[in-house]
């Protein structure tokens, strides 16, 4: 008698344990981190989930770029891609208004990212904005981009990204003018 309670009570546990997360909800966010000009993965950049303002998690991506974070209904989320030597972007998620029961058991959000190299001195104030947000949307029941927000910060980000591929090319035709006058200057005279 005892050992059919305990099996029952393990059991039950178990299928306890299962039932509620087999049944839970969830937001699949996941992706490819890249670099902008070449289409490179890029290694070791920090994803930091940030849930109604505080840090949850913070994930690296490995030698192929990938990522992927699981989001809870509910919250509103910034999901946050740096690396020390790229230049900082993020989005925003605002999954407050997703039904306690929706139609699926999870959405599926492919965001692909691209980063590129910082330049000191460089104005990157656009990017202090998100460059995606995504909202619950009661008429199409489902996770949206904000396409008008994207329309609208679309135009100044490649007036930004224009200007730093002139800065960029400026740079380095400094740079190979300072290292010829530098080859030069280091020749050996030679005095007859």
């Amino acid at each position: 008698m005892r050992s059919h309670f305990g099996r029952a009570l393990v059991v039950f546990c178990v299928l306890w344990g299962v039932v509620p997360r087999a049944n839970a909800f969830y937001i699949h966010l996941h992706g490819i981190v890249t670099e902008h000009f070449s289409g490179d993965a890029m290694k070791g950049v920090q994803i930091r989930l940030v849930k109604d303002s505080i840090d949850r998690e913070t994930i690296i991506t490995s030698g192929n770029g990938k990522y992927e974070l699981y989001l809870e209904r509910g919250y509103n989320y910034q999901v946050w891609f740096h690396r020390a030597d790229l230049v900082t972007k993020h989005v925003a998620i605002d999954a407050r208004e997703v039904p306690l029961f929706p139609d699926v058991p999870f959405y599926d959000m492919d965001l692909q990212m691209t980063l590129f190299t910082w330049l000191d001195g460089f104005a990157f104030d656009i990017f202090d904005a998100p460059v995606g947000k995504a909202e619950y949307k009661h008429s199409v029941r489902n996770l949206n981009w904000d396409i008008d927000y994207t329309r609208e910060l679309q135009p100044r980000v490649e007036r930004v990204m224009v200007h730093y591929e002139r800065e960029v090319d400026a740079r380095a035709r400094k740079q190979a003018t300072a290292a010829a006058t530098a080859k030069r200057n280091r020749r050996k005279r030679v005095d007859f």
